[in-house]
């Protein structure tokens, strides 16, 4: 009997992986296309500009260089970095690069992002190998769902995850997941299924949009919502990545990035907001002004500041609570801020209200 109810345990064990394999889906088709287009080159062939816009032209390419901004001119010197590269009729020209990148990776910046896939490429073809595993999934939803609320935390099989073998970054799209496999190879490193639970937890918390927004309130708007959206994201995995900053490649490391004048933003955004409200919004900054502001993080800087500041003083329930309404972040935000030791910014008391004002017109027409 005890033989038989294990048999049963098994097979249902087995069938619900299989399910979950299903449901989610990983598409490697362009990574796939990377290892391949290199190897000719390994004999000395050359990457014909047919062969690279083929490859570029993969629709999971399309989408990471459409989001990163990457025009021809940067397209094409990334295509001779790779011939430098791989080549070995180059060999020379790179053994000088690789001299230089050694002491300061961004003398040759594109050279560098295309020789690490060529330096780790066993480490990461065999990583590449663990990705998508049910154990790896179930890893990635377990840190998407330490910050979500109950209500949240439900699996979607219907998002699609891309990996890259060019670059180093990571983004989550209408689209799909797609991240480049040399950022996750090490991000995972620090927190397994981090950088994965990171990009699904912008799914997964489910932002709401508003409609009949005022052109006044645009700007604002975008910046409520992306100091919340990244923010509440990068208390998934970004405490780690800080704590081992000095251990991470170049490029990739993120204090430097989510901390900078973090303090300043928030000051900033106050006074802006103060304008907002003394004017009746006849004074206002377009969504592109807080784009600037926070330096084109996408609310990274200073979403991070933010999150941390409230969880750090007590209030991660009532953020979980609250993970989809970007009102009550700067509000949360500002409660946690009279109590942090370090004294950071405020919100005024005006632009408090102003932002309840905002609330209230917008909250309940949330779609």
């Amino acid at each position: 009997m005890k033989k038989q109810f294990l048999f049963f345990s098994i097979i249902t064990l087995l069938l619900a992986f299989s399910t979950f394999i299903k449901a989610q889906t990983f598409h490697t088709e362009a990574l796939d296309a990377y290892w391949k287009m290199i190897e000719p080159l390994k004999k000395g062939d050359s990457l014909s500009k047919e062969t690279w816009n083929k490859f570029l032209d993969l629709e999971p390419n399309k989408i990471y260089v459409k989001n990163q901004g990457f025009d021809k001119n940067y397209l094409e010197r990334l295509r001779k970095s790779v011939e430098v590269v791989y080549m070995p009729q180059n060999a020379e020209i790179l053994k000088k690069r690789v001299e230089a990148i050694e002491k300061d990776p961004s003398t040759y910046w594109l050279t560098y992002k295309v020789y690490v896939y060529k330096k780790y490429e066993k480490e990461l073809k065999e990583f590449q190998s663990t990705v998508g595993t049910p154990q790896y999934l179930a890893t990635s939803y377990k840190n998407t769902f330490g910050w979500l609320p109950k209500r949240l935390q439900v699996k979607e099989p219907k998002i699609n995850i891309y990996l890259l073998g060019i670059e180093n970054d990571a983004i989550a799209g209408n689209s799909g997941l797609v991240l480049t496999l040399w950022n996750l190879y090490n991000a995972d490193k620090l927190q397994p299924g981090g950088l994965l639970g990171h990009e699904m937890h912008h799914y997964l918390r489910k932002p709401f949009g508003y409609k009949n927004v005022a052109k006044e309130d645009e700007g604002i708007l975008y910046f409520l919502n992306v100091v919340l959206n990244e923010g509440s994201a990068d208390l998934i995995e970004k405490p780690t990545n800080i704590a081992h900053n000095d251990e991470i490649p170049y490029g990739l490391q993120i204090r430097d990035f989510l901390l900078p004048q973090a303090d300043s933003i928030v000051q900033v955004a106050n006074r802006n907001i103060e304008e907002m409200q003394a004017s009746g919004g006849k004074t206002f900054k377009t969504e592109k002004d807080y784009r600037n502001l926070v330096k084109w993080t996408s609310g990274h800087n200073p979403g991070y500041f933010m999150a941390d500041i409230i969880v750090r003083n007590g209030y991660r329930n009532q953020l979980l609570k609250n993970i989809q309404n970007p009102f009550q972040f700067i509000q949360l935000y500002n409660k946690a801020a009279k109590k942090d030791s370090k004294n950071p910014p405020l919100f005024s008391d005006r632009s408090i209200d102003y932002i309840q004002m905002l609330e209230k017109k917008y909250w309940k027409n949330r779609s």
